[in-house]
Parts: structure tokens; C-alpha cells; sequence
């Protein structure tokens, strides 16, 4: 199944309006953090990819990556919206004090697996296109505001990647 188009300025619905409030609240935080980012990978797996924690609110797919340090093949449940062709994909870690860890192995092995689909990982540096596609983050899921303000108070950058998609 190909990997779904995520327009980041779609209309929402009231349900889905209703869900991101909750994904905000500090229950939706902790169920986002300690449940969901660990249970999606094999819900998405057992369901043929049909199933997600982020069908609610924000849309998520599997990212398979190989590790920056151990070489191992490794992956993590990502939120991501489509710019044209290209995926971006924000390295919040819900606001967390350090970036996440599928961050640093897509800095050290860029070529990585996305919904089924091979992409080749690039880190946005120019200010006004980090702008852009933060504001763009932002409007497909108001969160990222949250997590801007949490990691400005402590001096972090949250990046954002742009993943290519990649030919056979």
C-alpha cells in the first residue's frame, strides 16, 4: 500500500479538531509518548498498514532506517505531511530537551523506508524554507506550536527533514 498523501492544508473535521485538542492535553501527551510511539509500528504491521494511533489526529507511517551507531536496521512510527512529492518529516520529539533518535541515524545513513516507499533524507537549513515548512507543520497539526515554544525556552532547534523520494 502506497504511503498516504498528507495535504498539511487540508480541511480538518470537527472530530479531528476534537482529537488534536485532546493530543494536546497532558493525557493525549503521555498516550502519544508512552503508547502510542511504541505500539504503532506493530499495530500498523498487524493491520496491513490500515490502523494507526495517528489516524485520530495526526497521520503516521513507519520509518525503517538503519542506526547511526549499531549499523542495525531500526525503525520508529513518524508523523510526516506531503510538500508536493517530497515527505517532511519534523524531528520534535514532542518537545522533548533532545532530538529524537531516528534524527541521527537519517543524519548518518540518509537512505530510508517510508510507508513502503524508499526515500533518500536531506536536513532543511535554509531559514525562510525552514520557516515555510515549519508554518506548514504547524497548520497540520497546531502540536508543533507547543513543542517550538517548549524547546525554544531551552535552547533547542527542532529540525526538520526533507525525504526524496528515490527510484529503483
Amino acid at each position: 500500500m502506497p504511503l498516504p498523501i498528507v495535504d498539511p492544508q487540508r480541511r480538518t473535521t470537527a472530530f479531528t479538531r476534537a482529537m488534536t485538542k485532546f493530543a494536546r492535553s497532558g493525557a493525549g501527551k503521555f498516550l502519544a509518548q508512552r503508547i502510542a510511539a511504541r505500539t504503532d509500528p506493530w499495530l500498523m504491521r498487524v493491520s496491513h498498514d490500515k490502523v494507526s494511533w495517528g489516524m485520530f489526529a495526526v497521520p503516521s507511517a513507519t520509518l525503517h532506517m538503519t542506526g547511526a551507531k549499531t549499523g542495525q536496521p531500526r525503525q520508529a512510527q513518524i508523523s510526516y505531511f506531503h510538500d508536493g512529492r517530497d515527505v517532511i518529516a519534523v524531528a520534535s520529539n514532542f518537545g522533548g530537551t533532545t532530538h529524537p533518535n531516528w534524527y541521527y541515524n537519517l543524519k548518518a545513513h540518509p537512505e530510508c523506508e517510508l510507508g513502503g516507499e524508499r526515500f533518500l533524507a536531506t536536513e532543511v537549513t535554509d531559514p525562510a524554507e525552514y520557516e515555510r515548512l515549519y508554518g506548514l507543520a504547524e497548520r497540520s497539526y497546531p502540536g508543533y506550536s507547543d513543542y517550538r515554544a517548549a524547546t525554544a525556552a531551552i535552547g533547542r532547534h527542532i529540525p526538520v527533514l526533507r525525504l526524496r523520494p528515490r527510484g529503483d
